[in-house]
Parts: C-alpha cells; structure tokens; sequence
C-alpha cells in the first residue's frame, strides 16, 4: 500500500481530497496532512511518503520550493502539484523538478484518482527494477564469495576485495521448528555487521560467512550476539581468520569440517577451529564402564557425571563419526548392565537399563544429548537400588568389595572410588573388620571358590577365573593356605576333606 501526504493550507481542500478519493481501492492510504509548505518539508523528511499531493501556492515555500528542498535532501517519492493558475510557466518548473503532474484546480476527481494510479504503477516498475538489480548484484557476490570457499583461482585473482583479514563461518538452523524463518532472521541480524557476505550453501538453506576486516574477536562478538538471541536452534562452526584471499578456502574448510562433526559439538554453540582437537585416534582406552559401575553401586551421582563428561570428552576429542560415537555410548550402556546384572542376578534386565531405552539413543542427534540421557538413567539406577543409606563407608567398602570380588581390586582402586589415602584407607579398614584388605579379599574369594568347586560343571582353573584369580597357581596356593587341602582334592571329596592329608599329592591340579 502507497502511503501519501497532503499538503495544502486550505483545510477544506485537504478534507474534500481525502473524501473524493476511494484510497483502499487504488492501494493508498493517507499518512499525514500538512498545511503549508515548511510543514510539509518536514513531513515529507520525516514520515518518507511515496506520493505527495500538494498546492503550489502556500505560505511559506511553495510547493515548487518545498519539492525542489525535498528532492535535494534525497526524497524519492512522486509528486502531484495542485494549482488554480493555468501558467505554463509553473508547469514548466514543475516537469523540470520531476513532478509527475500539474493539475489544475478545481481538481477533477477522475483525473487525481488517474494520476495517483500512475504514480503507484511508476513506482512498482521502479522497485522492480531495483529489485532485479540488487538480486544480479547479490547473485555475482554469492558466487564470488562461493568461489572464494571453493579455492576458485580465477575469482581469487579478480575479486576485488582489499580487507586485512578474513573469516569463513557456516551457521546451520536446521534443528529450529521452523528453519526458513530462522534462517532469514539470521541474514537480518548479519546485515547489521559491517563487511559482513552472507550466501546459502545448500538446498537445506544453510549459511556460508565471509567476515572481511573484522578480527577474531570482532568475529567472535557477532557470532555470540547471533547465537545468545537465536540459541539453540542454530548452530555456527567458525574457521580461523586468515589475511589472504587465497588462504579463504582454508578458513572455510575449517569451518566445514567442523559442521559435518556438528554431531559432537553441537552444544557448543559457536565452535570455532582453535577449540577442535587435532587427534583422529578413535579408540576410547579408558575402562570408563568399570568406573562408572563403581560409581552406581556406592552411589556416588556427582563422579558418576564426571565420568559420563569425561567420556564425553573423549570422544569429542577422538574426532568420532556420530555412527561410532554412538556405538560407543550404546557399548557402554550395555556394558554396565551387564556388570549390574552379574552382581545383582535377581534384577531383570528391564529393571536396569531397558533395550527401549538403549535403542532410543540412536535416534538422538548429538553426543550432548546422548550422554545426557545416560545421566538421567544412570543417576536413577543408582539412586534406585544403591542409594545411600546411614551406612558408613566402611560399610559401603565392604559391600563394594562382597559384589565385585571377581574382578581385579586393589586398596589403591578402592581407595580412588571412595576419595581416600590409599594408606588411611587401609589402616581404616583393617580397624574396621579386623583384617588387612588382601587377607579379606582373600577369605572372600576362597569362600566363594568352596561353593563353585561343589558344582562339577566347573574345572579348577575356570573356578579360579571366576572368583578374580587369572593365575592357576596362586589359587592353587591360596586356597590351600586357607582350606588346608588343594582345589582339586576339596572338589573330589565334594568338600569333605577336614581328614585329608594337606600333602596328599596335586599333580593334577591344572586340569
């Protein structure tokens, strides 16, 4: 819709204009009035009218004098002159100022409706025109500035850019309800930074950034702003700020490696090259299920998170495809199940850690998400069947050592789970049961060894593996410095052996 400004000093005049003209039916509205020619000056500098209906004879400037002031000061709009004087002359100075016509009082009704009509069709051809200007201007500069990504030698040699420094960003709104409106706020917000190219990459509508001039923490500046007003529907990988063109490409690869690995970092935000470690080793060493299994039965929640961010970090910084990160989370999950279920027989799996629950964090579209999750399950198992009682650590030590007896413990790992000395632990413990650590773990594991060599589905050296001893002979020597006889002599008296000679012959102890 056209907006118009009247200036006339007859009140009358202005009303009866404003009357006679069926405004909506011509795409008009009237925008404000003015009653002499200083008045509409300043109206016409300060409400940007596109048409302009005004008399020529007014107090003050007259209306030649007020376009002629208007037109300098850079207004762009129409002008229609009304005059009750049929001298050429005016009219002639009117044409020559750009007035789009004179009309004579009083005013025709048809032919001010005809001329406004034509003003409103002058000024769509000219935005038209305008517009596929800016469109072929924009459409050069993208490709300039694509080719620029690209490494394109010829646009590198002929672009016409003189900047200090460049740098390259890509911005993906892709995880936003609706990403056409996000992607277009973005390219409003940047249009506000100065040396600031912004074109799409994709049919997806993503965002490549080419800062000219601007340092990095200029750079910086801009994208944080974006991303503390847009978060978190957006996510921006940023390449490091190079000073030749030739080295643009650099930059935006940069920035591209970092959004295919967005999977990893996209709950960082603004992710620039600098904060992206350089490892490409995939593998995750650390034992992080046996750490956090530690953790979930002493219920400690605050380590337990720790942990889960360390993994986390791990495999940030191992540069994981989302397929094998997720592989990796999935492992885990089920890893630490599995340790659950083996000292907690009684729990069923659906109890613990469900399948559902493990099949969903593969639909999750980020390593944040994923390990958050594990949190929130990991946090309530524990809470659930481990939580703390009135216990005292102790207490909770020697329940940790009766569930995992099997697997390889050392009072410096206890001693790192439960956050003590290794040597203060060991002196508390052997004040509270009574025994040194390795005795108690001993006696625990020999007692269990009794119980599992009555089965005769077990042979002796698969009994020593499964209550912790990987070697077959320093069973063989604890238990016979315990139970008096070998492993294999208690398995053959079905554990009747108080009368059996300790020195009866155990050749065939390593069956």
């Amino acid at each position: 819709m056209f907006k118009v400004l009247l200036v006339d000093d007859e009140p009358n005049v202005r009303q009866g204009i404003k009357m006679m003209i069926p405004w909506r039916d011509i795409d008009c509205q009237v925008i404000g009035e003015a009653d002499d020619g200083d008045d509409g000056l300043c109206k016409i500098m300060e409400l940007n009218p596109d048409i302009v209906i005004a008399d020529i004879k007014m107090p003050g400037k007259s209306g030649i004098e007020m376009t002629e002031m208007a037109k300098k000061m850079g207004f762009k709009g129409k002008v229609l002159i009304l005059s009750g004087y049929s001298d050429f002359t005016y009219a002639k100075e009117a044409i020559s100022l750009g007035v789009e016509n004179f009309i004579l009082k009083p005013v025709d009704e048809d032919e001010l409706i005809d001329s406004i009509k034509s003003c409103g069709e002058k000024i769509k051809r000219e935005q038209e025109i305008i517009y596929r200007q800016e469109k072929g201007s924009e459409y050069i500069n993208e490709q300039i500035i694509k080719g620029l990504f690209a490494g394109n030698e010829e646009l590198t040699a002929n672009a016409d850019f003189d900047y200090s420094s460049y740098t390259a960003a890509i911005i993906s709104a892709e995880y936003g309800d609706n990403p056409s409106e996000a992607y277009a706020e973005v390219r409003r917000q940047l249009s506000l930074a100065h040396n600031t190219d912004t074109v799409t990459l994709d049919l997806s509508g993503v965002l490549g950034i080419l800062f000219k001039g601007l340092t990095k923490i200029e750079v910086r500046s801009v994208l944080d702003k974006l991303y503390s007003e847009m978060k978190p529907n957006i996510f921006i990988a940023v390449g490091d700020t190079v000073t030749s063109l030739h080295d643009i490409e650099k930059s935006y690869t940069e920035a591209n490696d970092i959004y295919i690995a967005r999977f990893l970092y996209k709950h960082l935000g603004v992710v620039t090259a600098e904060m992206i470690g350089s490892s490409t080793n995939n593998e995750i060493e650390t034992d992080y299920a046996s750490t956090i299994y530690a953790y979930i039965e002493i219920n400690d929640t605050a380590k337990l998170d720790r942990t889960l961010d360390g993994f986390m970090a791990s495999l940030m910084e191992s540069c994981i495809s989302p397929e094998n990160a997720k592989v990796s989370c999935i492992s885990l999950m089920m890893d630490v199940r599995f340790r659950i279920e083996r000292s907690a027989s009684d729990r069923k799996p659906e109890n613990l850690i469900s399948d559902k629950f493990i099949s969903e964090l593969s639909d999750c579209d980020s390593i944040y998400e994923i390990i958050s999750r594990m949190k929130s399950c990991l946090t309530e198992l524990s809470n659930t069947y481990y939580g703390r009682t009135t216990k005292s650590t102790m207490e909770r030590v020697v329940q940790y050592i009766k569930a995992n007896y099997n697997r390889e413990l050392k009072l410096e790992i206890l001693a790192g789970i439960f956050g003590y000395n290794s040597a203060y632990l060991g002196k508390v413990f052997h004040q509270y049961t009574g025994e040194n650590f390795n005795n108690y773990l001993d006696k625990i594991r020999i007692t269990e060894a009794k119980r599992l060599l009555l089965d005769e589905e077990y042979k002796v050296y698969e009994v020593a593996e499964m209550v912790g001893y990987s070697n077959i002979n320093y069973f063989h020597n604890k238990f016979k410095k315990y139970v008096g006889v070998s492993p294999l002599s208690y398995k053959k008296c079905k554990g009747q052996c108080d009368k059996i000679d300790p020195s009866a012959d155990d050749t065939d102890d390593e069956e």
